[in-house]
């Protein structure tokens, strides 16, 4: 029996109450979710509705509706009101532990047990996941004997683990309920006094004050047990959000009262600066104190949002009205962003270096839109600023774009009709937002993908289709099979909405601009082909080497790319085959520069070789005067020029004369 989430089971309790037929825009208000995730919801909500003989249908302008006789509808209700256990998902249960360890000092398996409502034993086979967690945090999970688990590690790596649980999107409707019960009251309460006295003081409201008030309250309880965050000159590392005390002009108001709050509640320097990047890293509903300085400044954030938006419309439509809370928060984060900017007040982390290499495209487009920004108003911000700024842009584009770049994923499949079907539902669930056919015998596989695009070709059997990737899993479609299935969806899909974007892209520079070649952005001696290597990591020192040599980047900047393949996956495969592989404008380029190495043959690129590449594109940034990824990702991006990258007898001539 397939199991649903509590929003999958509160959607679907809503529909089981209606009559009529309802949007998905309807259903995302109820549930107070993105008409995305209803969307992505509703496939497991179909299979599930099946096997209690029902169906969803759908019908385009009309909406959702459940088609169900009265038995099915009642033995439905029914299954959705009875009693389930604390934490029924392993996912659930994870998460709620996972809390429980953070904050008390020792965790037993009974207790936990207690806590999910599940035995002991379930607790035991299940605590590798809690290690495999927390080793990604940088924690260690620790256990004695007759006294239970405990956690070992740096404190800022335990508050930031804490913070990502409550504040993440799959975790936070667990995360949440737990932490209310396990932290002191008395923390959680001040916590949560001080969050509105900020709220009185900025005249705003925080977007989400509960996960503010978690965080403050995680960081109140972890003072009083003695766990202090290190003094700056410490050998550990310090909180890389905050540099300084919260700054204090003698005529800022509310930053000199913002830090008479934080110390009332926090008496060490480095906990009042921790605190203080926990409130300027929250957004807010309206613009009061914290962002004031004149209608200017509003009027600049507005208009720069507008731009922006309006820069995204050239590529796809954007549906204003539909994705306003997107464009409302972006909007105030750019009044936000100005402020600190206006204040000398620094946001530094790694996530942007994350944001720079898992959407490189959209934080190109963001760093080239954002230049035209401070030629028009005057306003500069740093590169983390515009990797948040990004996120937004990539949060709007892909809700916009992602019904133009639906996956054909074909299901192949020799056995009965029965299990075939079987086969069928559990990998429409798995596959929501996927366009899946079948299931069909290989020979009429073999016929449908020479008649019709597919993407992606699942298959019970082991299948070999021209120019099309195979997934083969077992019959019964295991739940690891299901999860290798998905990883590969979510790689396909990335690279399609890539390519998407650079068609678009490429369309609006092309109508005002001459055709580019590759000879406009990387030096012939920056070019070698034919040559032979098997390691991507090699490759890509190989591929750096020209730019070395002649003192455009040092060697830090190389080790940087490299280690952003290792810690984020081979993103940089934006083009089919051709890697883009770059470090951040502070990592040791210096000046924007390129160079380009097509190898002998096709290597296995990324940590656990997951693409397949024959191209290294190195990228030299030192400044946002020129993208270079925007200047060369739509040329390789072309047929042609992927099949003259394709041949063994390829000359560095022939690649600067590839263009778009």
């Amino acid at each position: 029996m397939i199991e649903l989430s509590r929003r999958q089971r509160d959607c679907l309790r809503h529909l089981c109450r209606l009559d009529s037929y309802a949007t998905t825009a309807l259903l995302a208000r109820q549930l107070d979710v993105s008409e995305r995730t209803v969307r992505s919801d509703l496939g497991a909500i179909d299979a599930y509705v099946r096997e209690l003989g029902a169906r969803l249908e759908r019908v385009p302008g009309s909406g959702i509706r459940l088609v169900a006789d009265d038995g099915a509808r009642s033995a439905l209700l029914a299954a959705l009101d009875a009693p389930e256990t604390a934490f029924p998902r392993r996912e659930e249960r994870a998460v709620a532990v996972e809390v429980m360890l953070l904050v008390r000092p020792t965790v037993t398996f009974q207790q936990m047990a207690e806590v999910c409502d599940v035995s002991r034993q379930t607790m035991v086979a299940q605590s590798e996941d809690f290690a495999a967690f927390f080793e990604v945090s940088g924690l260690e999970l620790c256990r004695e004997q007759g006294v239970g688990s405990f956690l070992r590690g740096g404190e800022l790596d335990m508050r930031h683990c804490f913070t990502g649980l409550v504040t993440g999107s799959d975790t936070r409707d667990v995360a949440r309920p737990v932490a209310r019960r396990e932290l002191a009251p008395e923390h959680l309460e001040r916590a949560e006094r001080l969050v509105c006295d900020i709220e009185r003081l900025q005249d705003a409201t925080f977007v989400d004050a509960e996960a503010l008030s978690f965080s403050l309250a995680y960081a109140l309880e972890r003072v009083a047990a003695g766990h202090m965050l290190p003094e700056p000159g410490s050998a550990q590392r310090v909180d890389p959000t905050s540099s300084d005390e919260v700054p204090a002009a003698p005529d800022d108001l509310f930053l000199r009262s913002l830090r008479g709050l934080l110390s009332e509640a926090f008496g060490a320097p480095q906990e009042r600066r921790y605190a203080g990047a926990l409130v300027f890293a929250q957004r807010t509903t309206s613009v009061g104190l914290m962002h004031r300085g004149g209608a200017a400044s509003d009027d600049e954030a507005a208009l720069i949002s507008r731009d922006l938006i309006a820069a995204l419309c050239e590529l796809h439509v954007i549906d204003e009205a539909a994705l306003q809370h997107l464009i409302d928060g972006l909007t105030t984060h750019l009044r936000a962003a100005i402020y600190r900017c206006r204040n000398n007040i620094q946001v530094e982390s790694e996530l942007p270096r994350q944001i720079m290499v898992s959407i490189s495209l959209l934080y190109d487009f963001t760093r080239e839109q954002m230049r035209l920004a401070e030629q028009r108003y005057g306003i500069s911000l740093n590169e983390a600023e515009i990797a948040y700024v990004a996120m937004y842009l990539d949060a709007i584009y892909e809700s916009s774009a992602r019904e133009s770049v639906v996956l054909q994923v074909l299901f192949v499949c020799p056995f009965g009709l029965a299990s075939s079907s079987v086969l069928m539902t559990r990998l429409s669930y798995a596959l929501a937002e996927c366009n899946v056919v079948g299931p069909m015998t290989e020979g009429e596989a073999r016929d449908y993908v020479s008649r019709n695009a597919v993407d992606l070709v699942v298959s019970t059997t082991d299948c070999r289709l021209d120019d099309v990737p195979v997934v083969t899993v077992d019959p019964l479609l295991r739940q690891s099979e299901i999860e290798r299935v998905k990883s590969q969806i979510m790689q396909l899909s990335y690279s399609k909405i890539c390519s998407y974007f650079l068609r678009s892209y490429a369309t609006t520079v092309q109508d005002e601009s001459p055709t580019h070649y590759v000879r406009d952005f990387v030096r012939p001696e920056n070019v070698r082909v034919g040559v032979d290597c098997d390691d991507w990591r090699e490759a890509i020192r190989i591929a750096a080497r020209p730019l070395l040599a002649r003192g455009l980047v040092d060697g830090h900047y190389v080790d940087r790319m490299i280690s952003a393949v290792e810690d984020y996956g081979p993103y940089m495969v934006l083009t089919p085959r051709t890697a883009y592989v770059h470090a951040g404008m502070t990592d040791g380029a210096r000046e924007n520069c390129a160079s380009v190495l097509v190898l002998s043959h096709d290597i296995p690129f990324g940590p656990s070789g997951e693409k397949r590449v024959r191209c290294i594109v190195v990228l030299g940034i030192h400044d946002a005067e020129r993208s270079l990824l925007l200047g060369l990702a739509p040329i390789f991006e072309r047929e042609q020029t992927i099949k003259v990258l394709g041949r063994p007898d390829v000359t560095a001539s022939e690649v600067l004369e590839q263009h778009d």
